[in-house]
């Protein structure tokens, strides 16, 4: 009688761990997914790892964060922001929230919380070349193109490699009434990547 009721148990213990197991490993595909997949895919990936319960601090913040990329490339913007949000809330260090968050808020036209956010991730991430890259667009959309020829001067020197950049100042520059200077950065940004018009 103790034997079958010490089976039992084992065998109840093996299934509750064995479920235990089995949702650490589907939480932790969908974090994978969530971090290098995209689309919806991503997104119900996202969801579910945040929902599983397992991660918190950082790592929620990066699912949160990772999710909000998706809203925005869906055009989805209010959701973008929501969970840039909650990202930042979670980890108030996480300069990609920032920049992502400033994306979303440039592309509804509100560049001056675009780059109070740009302004935060460069606080954070001194050497973030997408952030300057971004806020010298949000200046651009201000038409104030000193500025945002600043900015991109910045994220070419961080990263010299940078076509967007180049491509941008060259946008700027010619905006200024400097089409030769123009013309040199679109070249130069068509050669680091001849897939920039596309």
């Amino acid at each position: 009688m103790l034997w079958a009721l010490f089976r039992a148990l084992a065998g109840a213990a093996f299934i509750i761990i064995t479920t235990i197991s089995g949702s650490k490993t589907i939480a932790a595909a969908d974090f994978e997914t969530c971090e290098n997949a995209s689309g919806e895919a991503a997104i119900v990936a996202c969801t579910r790892a945040i929902s599983s319960g397992r991660y918190n601090g950082h790592d929620l913040a990066v699912l949160y964060s990772n999710r909000g990329v998706e809203y925005s490339a869906k055009g989805d913007h209010e959701n973008a922001i929501a969970d840039y949000n909650e990202a930042i809330r979670l980890d108030p260090k996480i300069a990609e929230a920032y920049n992502n968050r400033g994306n979303a808020w440039r592309n509804k036209g509100d560049y001056d919380r675009a780059i109070a956010d740009y302004n935060e991730a460069i606080r954070l991430d001194p050497k973030h070349a997408k952030a300057y890259n971004n806020r010298g667009n949000a200046w651009g959309n201000k038409r104030d193109f000193h500025r945002a020829i600043a900015d991109y001067n910045e994220a070419i020197r961080l990263d010299p490699k940078y076509a967007k950049a180049y491509n941008n100042r060259g946008l700027a520059k010619r905006a200024r009434g400097d089409a030769a200077g123009g013309d040199t950065d679109i070249a130069r940004a068509r050669q680091l990547d001849p897939n920039i018009d596309r």
